[in-house]
C-alpha cells in the first residue's frame, strides 16, 4: 500500500492542478487578510483573534474549500480514463480496491496538510497586523476546530471518487462540484440544513450569521456518515468492476 500511496504522491508531484488547489487556499487566506488590513470593520485588536480565524474558517468550509479538494479529487481519479493508461493500470496484479484506497489516501494527507498549514499561515499573517497575543488556549482552540474541519471534508470525499470513477472525465465531476457549492447557498439558511451534509462542515465550526440560529448535531452527524459509508461503497463497486476498454 506504501509503494501505491508514493507512486501517487510522484505522479501528482508539480502537476498544475495540485498548484492550483493550493493556491486557492492560499487566496482565501490573502483576501481575508488583505480585508482585515485595508477595512476598518475589521480588526483584530478590537474583534480578537478568534473572530478572524472565524473568517477564514468560514469561507473555506463554505466554498474554497471544496474548489480546493473536490478539484484535485476529480483529477486523481478521471486522470487514468482521460490519458488512457487506465487499461494497463487495471491489468496490473495490483487489486483495485488497493488502488482506490492509495488515491484516497493522497486526498485525505492533502486535506490535512492543507488546513494544518492554512491555519500557521493564516496565523503567522495575522500576527503582522496586530499587537494582540496568540495565545496558547486560542491556539488549542483553533486546532480543535481545523482537526474537525480535516474529519469533516474527508467524510464527504469518497461520494465525488464515485462521481470522478462513474463519469470518467475531469470536467463533469467539476460540474457536479459546482452543484454541490450551489446548493449550499441554498440550504444553509433552511430548516433541516444539516441533513444536507456539505453545509456540516460551515455548521459544525464558529460561522457568525451564516446558517440558523439552532444547529441539529445529531442530523449533523448522520448526514456526513450516511453520505461517508454511501459514496465509500459506491465509488469501490464502480472502481473495482469497471470496464478495461
Amino acid at each position: 500500500m506504501f509503494a501505491l500511496f508514493k507512486a501517487e504522491c510522484l505522479k501528482l508531484k508539480r502537476t498544475k492542478i495540485l498548484l492550483l488547489s493550493v493556491m486557492i487556499l492560499v487566496l482565501t487566506i490573502v483576501v481575508e487578510f488583505c480585508s482585515y488590513t485595508g477595512s476598518p470593520k475589521y480588526s483584530i485588536d478590537r474583534d480578537g483573534w478568534n473572530d478572524y480565524f472565524m473568517s477564514i474558517v468560514t469561507l473555506i468550509n463554505f466554498l474554497t474549500g471544496y474548489m480546493s479538494y473536490y478539484i484535485l479529487t476529480c483529477y486523481i481519479y478521471a486522470r487514468e480514463y482521460q490519458e488512457r493508461t487506465h487499461m494497463a493500470l487495471f491489468t496490473s496484479p495490483v487489486r483495485r480496491n488497493r488502488l482506490y484506497f492509495s488515491k484516497l489516501l493522497v486526498i485525505y494527507m492533502y486535506i490535512a496538510v492543507s488546513l494544518l498549514l492554512a491555519f500557521g499561515l493564516s496565523a503567522l499573517l495575522g500576527m503582522l497586523i496586530t499587537d494582540r497575543p496568540l495565545t496558547f488556549e486560542i491556539i488549542i482552540y483553533q486546532l480543535g476546530i481545523f482537526t474537525k474541519m480535516i474529519i469533516m471534508h474527508a467524510m464527504l470525499v469518497p461520494i465525488i471518487t464515485f462521481f470522478a470513477i462513474r463519469w470518467k472525465k475531469f470536467v463533469p465531476a467539476i460540474m457536479g462540484m459546482c452543484t454541490v457549492m450551489c446548493l449550499n447557498f441554498v440550504l444553509v439558511n433552511t430548516p433541516g440544513n444539516t441533513f444536507y451534509p456539505w453545509t456540516v462542515p460551515l455548521l459544525f465550526s464558529p460561522h457568525g450569521t451564516l446558517g440558523r440560529t439552532f444547529t441539529n448535531v445529531p442530523g449533523g452527524i448522520i448526514s456526513t456518515c450516511f453520505i461517508f459509508v454511501l459514496g465509500l461503497l459506491l465509488a469501490l463497486r464502480s472502481y473495482t468492476r469497471i470496464e478495461t476498454k
